[in-house]
């Protein structure tokens, strides 16, 4: 009788686990599609070229999901400009909301309240975002200074995840 309890109390469990993280991944995918731009200035978005940021700009990208993936738009920025990133709170359900990348220095857990990033890009080339569990991707460019693009592509992120592989679930709030 301990036996059928513990079991049935394990399967109680598993099946909270699971519904939880499905509500937490796809409970919240309604909102309007948002486009990136460049306070006072435009950013040609094919290959970031013919920028003219003059001191006190910030480049803003605005930022979703679809699927698995972080959209961010526009997808190039320059190194060395302030970056706003902007959270659209509706489209970034679950875990999803907590993102990070090593080689940018970021990590960051969105909230409605809290839904923006500002950084500095220090070095050019292509940089792999991800939630704290490496369910969700995407990329950023960033170009060099004279807006040409760089070489340097950031080593592949593994696949798959586990809670905790990076500290703790950080399914975000």
């Amino acid at each position: 009788m301990e036996i059928k309890n513990s079991t049935l109390k394990i399967g109680l469990i598993v099946i909270i686990l699971a519904a939880s993280m499905f509500f937490l991944i796809f409970g919240n995918v309604v909102g309007d599609r948002v486009s990136g731009k460049l306070v006072s200035n435009t950013i040609d978005q094919n290959i970031g070229r013919n920028l003219n940021i003059g001191s006190g700009d910030v480049q803003v990208v605005k930022m979703h999901v679809e699927g698995s993936q972080y959209i961010l738009e526009p997808s190039s920025i320059k190194k060395g400009i302030p970056v706003r990133l902007e959270a659209d709170m509706s489209r970034m359900p679950g875990c999803s909301r907590g993102i990070i990348s090593s080689e940018l220095g970021i990590r960051k857990t969105f909230s409605s309240n809290d839904n923006t990033l500002t950084f500095t890009p220090d070095k050019a080339g292509t940089f792999y975002i991800s939630c704290s569990m490496n369910m969700y991707k995407g990329t950023i460019t960033v170009l060099e200074s004279d807006g040409s693009k760089s070489n340097y592509v950031q080593k592949a992120l593994p696949s798959g995840s586990s809670c905790g592989a990076s500290g703790g679930c950080g399914c975000g709030g």
